[in-house]
């Protein structure tokens, strides 16, 4: 029989790494490279970026966009129209919409928490499997392993290739099959409807980290070494949910 290890499922964007300004920044960058004149504060935009993306209605699976092509095709055109709600021209727009695509995939623009690799490290050192589900562009292995996370990772998972974005349970389901149904199991994230609840819902532990507690979530971490301490301390308990590496 395989030997299944413990697992970490980990969240990537504000939890592994972080991308300054995120969508609408990057959108805003565009715009002042390619058309300086303009007169658009980003608070005009992202009222137009909210409850657009396949990420903001994940109770519906998203198969027809879950090939790089459809997925992207479908994320130019939202970022065109916001642009063009805010006045710039459709011509315009589907340009700087592909500029967008092209600036938002570069893993130069994604910076690693100060203890990512550490923590990563470490855990692996210990027995545990790291995997990666993140609501996030198709390329985002190709990121990961630009990042230098390629050793400590087995497995990433974005929701642009599978179809269903966290919460939804079958994007667990998928991450927990892919890494052999380990009795031993975390998600690691910073968004507690999408990371937390999410797993929970699917009777995985969940750490909330990087983020403020506004629920009261039992297990939660300032930073990512804190995360060890609490899957260390909660594996010696040796409670039948958490098995020690």
């Amino acid at each position: 029989m395989t030997n299944v290890h413990p697992t970490i499922i980990w969240d990537f964007d504000g939890t592994l790494a972080y991308k300054p300004g995120l969508w609408s920044g990057t959108l805003m960058q565009v715009l002042n490279e390619y058309h300086p004149e303009h007169d658009i504060e980003i608070c005009q935009i992202k009222p137009y970026l909210k409850d657009t993306f396949p990420w903001h209605t994940p109770d519906k699976p998203h198969h027809h966009l879950s090939t790089p092509e459809s997925w992207w095709s479908h994320v130019e055109e939202v970022i065109a129209n916001a642009y063009q709600a805010v006045g710039i021209s459709k011509e315009i727009s589907i340009h700087l919409g592909q500029l967008v695509h092209q600036r938002y995939i570069n893993p130069q623009s994604f910076i690693l928490y100060d203890d990512t690799l550490s923590t990563l490290n470490y855990l692996s050192s210990k027995g545990w499997k790291n995997v990666i589900l993140s609501n996030h562009v198709p390329e985002l292995p190709q990121i990961v392993e630009q990042l230098g996370l390629g050793q400590l990772i087995s497995n990433c998972i974005s929701s642009a290739t599978i179809g269903y974005e966290k919460p939804n349970p079958e994007a667990f389901k998928i991450a927990l099959s892919a890494s052999g149904n380990p009795k031993s199991v975390w998600m690691i994230g910073d968004s507690i409807s999408a990371d937390i609840i999410g797993a929970q819902n699917v009777n995985i532990p969940a750490i909330l980290v990087h983020s403020t507690n506004t629920g009261n979530i039992k297990h939660y971490a300032s930073t990512l070494k804190d995360v060890i301490f609490i899957i260390e301390n909660q594996s010696l308990r040796r409670h039948p949910a958490f098995e020690k590496p």
